[in-house]
């Protein structure tokens, strides 16, 4: 049982995504209910009410907020709040489990309505964040961190063709290619701000997306142009992609998709030079929610500093917008509000504090819809024809990786996978390990192909999400058994400028702090991130986190797991530092 949920400021239903089992419960939760039509949103809007009610008045008014219930008969319902709009998930997953897809729902928002969340109003939004929320679940990935194809020839080919083809494309510009859920090739023009890991896992899943929709609705014609319903008939959108200190998507970029062959996607990814703005907006944003909810708690001590806070925050709104070139009346009208809005929460005047905070709040909307402007048109017939040309050789190659992959939907990677069975061979018991940069988002793993007799697919997302549980109760190691299966987890820091060699805190985060970071393993890597920030205060420049996990088999006693551990990231380290071309990319 799940159901996705969001609702309004009115707290009527914007966006919903369930199943059948959602609406049985729901009709067997309220009998007076059950002969009506429980499809309709606005039913389900009255029944989840008071809930929703409950948590809006306890945020709101006593500023006690809880993110989670759990009911007796195993339920959970998750909540979070983003602009007055209430995220829920009810499910039947662990509190865990249900509040890291919570915050990936609320990044995919983010992603393709930036800051206007109305845009849920619309069919094709609805659809588009559908089909994102359902490739969250696709190919072989690990929450939080994607894999990579190593396959040199590939690899190589393909980044050619990239910078070939990237020849017809004008402004500041990405080009990638991607198989199945995994990065081939990424080239950027000069000047361009380089993606960030959480970037890189959002295009997969549009590639995840576009794929099962053209294997399911597409034609044996590879030359056809098989539009995609959630984009532009060119096969095109307005996204937002991450930035700013906050690292929330909020820089807008223009996506373009076009398929190479089954499996193999190009994208173009053009900026569309508004990243200051987005940043400065959505700091904007955040504090004058803050501060309607400061007014609705009458909380008079934090107001100055609040109105500061976003005095400053629309500064930079202004000076960006000018820099911009954007209508100067817009600026004006932004001082203005603010001055309103300053005035009433300090003096007496006609105007009501909630009065103006509604006014300035009308304001930056005008700003947000110029963060969705209609989309650059971009010819890729050319390009897409020189990428084919060149990849040709590969398509048989690619397409099988690919298929197997996401038919075993297992946590490998295709990165010179016969060397890393290779030196699996060299530890005694090893069956299989998972090598992960949490700060890169990428991880790297041996092909499951060869100990599928062994370990499932499904044992090995349960060992990583226990790691995950473990690392959030603020252990750095970890072993366990089950069954003939001896696990091993190990987490440590790394700075840049030494790599393979650990950086030790000065103090070990209190496990309190750690637990009450957010789960880890979403999209935007908020825990792993904020765990370097609370074991290096003002002092995690550089400082990057590390993750080995390994599966042997057979009885083992726990130190022999743990120095095999410390080898073998030794060993894996060294591997890909002797290949230049994979070293950037995999460390």
């Amino acid at each position: 049982m799940k159901a996705t949920l969001i609702f309004d400021n009115v707290n009527d239903l914007l966006y919903s995504k369930w199943d059948e089992e959602f609406i049985e419960r729901m009709k067997s939760l309220s009998e007076q209910h059950s002969d009506l039509d429980l499809r309709d949103g606005s039913k389900v809007s009255q029944l989840l009410s008071p809930i929703i009610t409950s948590q809006r008045v306890m945020a709101a008014q006593f500023g006690n907020t809880y993110s989670s219930m759990q009911c007796k008969d195993d339920t959970t319902i998750v909540f979070d709040e983003w602009l007055d709009h209430i995220f829920m998930i009810i499910s039947e997953q662990s509190v865990d489990d249900a509040q890291r897809e919570m915050l990936d729902v609320k990044t995919f928002v983010q992603h393709i309505c930036g800051q206007n969340i109305n845009l849920l109003q619309s069919p094709v939004y609805r659809n588009w964040l559908s089909v994102l929320i359902d490739s969250r679940t696709k190919g072989d990935s690990i929450p939080g961190a994607t894999g990579i194809i190593g396959e040199s020839g590939a690899t190589g080919a393909a980044l050619n063709a990239l910078k070939s083809a990237s020849k017809q494309i004008k402004g500041q510009y990405h080009v990638m290619l991607f198989v199945g859920d995994k990065q081939l090739a990424l080239y950027s023009s000069r000047g361009t701000e380089e993606l960030t890991p959480p970037d890189l896992i959002l295009m997969s899943m549009q590639c995840i997306a576009a794929q099962e929709y053209w294997e399911e609705f597409g034609s044996q014609d590879e030359d056809e142009t098989i539009r995609l319903p959630w984009l532009s008939e060119q096969n095109s959108a307005v996204v937002q992609l991450c930035a700013g200190a906050a690292h929330a998507p909020c820089a807008p970029h223009s996506l373009h998709a076009a398929r190479v062959a089954p499996r193999l996607v190009l994208l173009v990814l053009r900026d569309l030079q508004m990243r200051e703005v987005g940043i400065a907006v959505n700091m904007a944003s955040q504090i004058l929610s803050n501060l309607r909810r400061l007014l609705l708690q009458r909380n008079l001590e934090l107001l100055p500093t609040t109105l500061d806070a976003l005095e400053a925050a629309l500064k930079k709104t202004t000076d960006a917008l000018r820099k911009n070139k954007s209508n100067a009346n817009l600026c004006a009208r932004l001082s203005s509000r603010m001055l309103e809005l300053r005035k009433s929460c300090t003096t007496t005047t006609p105007l009501t504090p909630e009065t103006t905070a509604t006014a300035m709040h009308t304001a930056l909307e005008t700003v947000i819809e110029l963060l969705k402007p209609d989309i650059p048109s971009l010819n890729l017939a050319a390009p897409l024809k020189e990428v084919k040309t060149a990849m040709a050789p590969y398509v048989d190659f690619l397409k099988i990786k690919a298929q197997r992959y996401f038919s075993m939907g297992s946590c490998g990677s295709d990165a010179s996978s016969l060397t890393l069975h290779k030196y699996v061979e060299e530890f005694p018991g090893l069956i299989h390990f998972v090598y992960v940069d949490r700060t890169a988002g990428r991880f790297l793993a041996p092909d499951m192909a060869d100990c599928a007799d062994m370990l499932s697919p499904q044992t090995v997302h349960s060992i990583v999400s226990r790691c995950a549980a473990l690392a959030r109760e603020g252990y750095s190691a970890a072993t366990w058994r089950r069954g003939a299966l001896h696990s091993c987890s190990v987490l440590w820091w790394e700075r840049r400028a030494a790599p393979a060699r650990p950086a030790r805190p000065a103090r070990a985060p209190h496990p309190a702090a750690v637990r009450a970071l957010p789960p880890p393993g979403d999209i935007l890597n908020s825990f792993y991130r904020q765990l370097v920030e609370l074991a290096f205060p003002n002092d995690s420049q550089g400082v990057t986190i590390k993750e080995l996990i390994c599966v042997h088999l057979g009885l083992l006693p726990a130190t022999t797991a743990v120095q095999q551990a410390r080898r073998l990231a030794h060993t894996v380290h060294e591997l890909f530092t002797d290949n230049p071309a994979t070293a950037t990319d995999l460390l």
